[in-house]
């Protein structure tokens, strides 16, 4: 059924920036490995990636007690007032996928110390990514090549704690067979 795409995943993701509703598109990188590299332009041999945000919700930033409960990594986010809670229906399934077109688009999920670094850096310098949407020029394969190490290296470690990302609902049969998830972990501690 799942390769028939008849199952049907809904994911909750905390961003700590605003994601715009509809359907976002990239292309992943065909490397099996971490991190997980993704343009907006078309890449020869680079995978559709394709996802449907649903809704998009401002909900408060996990309080101190929450983040110290569930080991949150501080990764640098400048401002922890609010985050924003998306719901998010996975079109194609590919490793990491939400996590990276999340943090290429800005909003990162919270706790993802592996995406969250390189959504900073591409803020503060948009130059950096090669496959963002302010990139440079290249003048050679062997320019490209160099620039996108440097992209890989603006990328952190992969978390060792709990990440913003919850599966919360699977159903198939048109929804006839339907299993929810609990809240999320961002939730507790909120009234």
């Amino acid at each position: 059924m799942i390769r028939e795409k008849q199952v049907k995943k809904l994911y909750l993701a905390l961003a700590a920036a605003p994601v715009p509703t509809g359907i976002i598109s990239h292309y992943m990188r065909p490397v099996n490995h971490a991190p997980r590299l993704v343009s907006q332009d078309y890449i020869e041999g680079w995978h559709l990636c394709k996802l449907e945000v649903l809704e998009c919700k401002e909900v408060p930033w996990p309080n101190a007690d929450v983040e110290r409960t569930y080991n949150i990594e501080d990764c640098g986010w400048p401002s922890k007032k609010t985050a924003y809670e998306c719901r998010i229906n996975l079109l194609t399934g590919k490793t990491h996928q939400v996590r990276a077109q999340l943090a290429s688009i800005g909003a990162p999920i919270v706790g993802d110390s592996m995406y969250m670094p390189s959504a900073l850096a591409a803020i503060s310098n948009p130059l950096i990514n090669p496959f963002g949407e302010r990139r440079k020029k290249y003048l050679s394969d062997n320019d490209k090549v160099a620039a996108m190490a440097g992209w890989i290296s603006c990328h952190g470690k992969e978390p060792n704690s709990a990440v913003g990302l919850q599966a919360s609902q699977i159903s198939w049969n048109d929804g006839g067979c339907c299993y929810e998830a609990g809240d999320p972990w961002w939730r507790r501690g909120h009234a």
